[in-house]
């Protein structure tokens, strides 16, 4: 099967399910608050998108390099998740889902972005993850835990795939990195285009 259509399948499906399917905002049945808001990265397509592309850019990029961009990437979360308990905003996934598309291209074609362009569509990333994080139906301490855990959870997701790409040198493992930006670029464009198309009725 084509990676192409792999891509397709995983589009179709996430497209598919009803709004807040894949992540309620609730506690996750046996894990508890705090390990409901680690894996919520996890198992929110258009936020893990964002922050695998945006950890392969890092990556690719340097660990030392993006420092700068990292620190807003995690300030940014931490405010989005504290706001997000204080304001009605829509679902922030189709702007992941654009962030996700252009950094999965910028590791296609192997740019490193500024940092002035980097640091601040960092920041705007996770402030989206963070807004698009509210934890529902819990009390205030488990809403707190499930905050925190999420903060936890997308901050590892961008570290350990820049961790894990830096060192990456030879040249098909660095390919292989281009690669899979490549399918996230397309896996975010599917996404988008159906999820934009389905209030038509396509």
């Amino acid at each position: 099967m084509s990676w192409c259509r792999v891509a397709r399948r995983i589009a179709a499906a996430a497209a598919a399910l009803p709004a807040g399917a894949a992540w309620a905002h609730g506690e996750i049945k046996g894990v508890g608050a705090f390990y409901s808001g680690v894996l919520h990265p996890y198992i929110s397509p258009a936020h893990l998108i964002a922050l695998v592309a945006l950890g392969l850019l890092f990556g690719q990029r340097g660990v030392q390099a993006s420092r700068h961009a990292m620190g807003a990437l995690v300030a940014a979360l931490a405010l989005g998740l504290w706001l997000s308990l204080r304001l009605q905003l829509p679902e922030p996934d189709p702007l992941l889902l654009a962030l996700g598309t252009l950094f999965g291209l910028c590791v296609v074609l192997a740019r490193q972005l500024p940092a002035w362009a980097l640091v601040p569509l960092a920041a705007l990333a996770g402030l989206a993850v963070g807004l698009g994080s509210a934890p529902d139906g819990m009390a205030p301490a488990q809403r707190s835990a499930a905050l925190l855990g999420t903060l936890v959870g997308a901050t590892l997701c961008a570290a350990c795939l820049a961790g894990l790409v830096q060192p990456l040198q030879q040249p098909w493992a660095r390919v292989g990195v281009r690669v899979l930006g490549s399918w996230l670029s397309a896996s975010a464009i599917l996404v988008l285009t159906l999820a934009l198309a389905r209030p038509a009725g396509l």
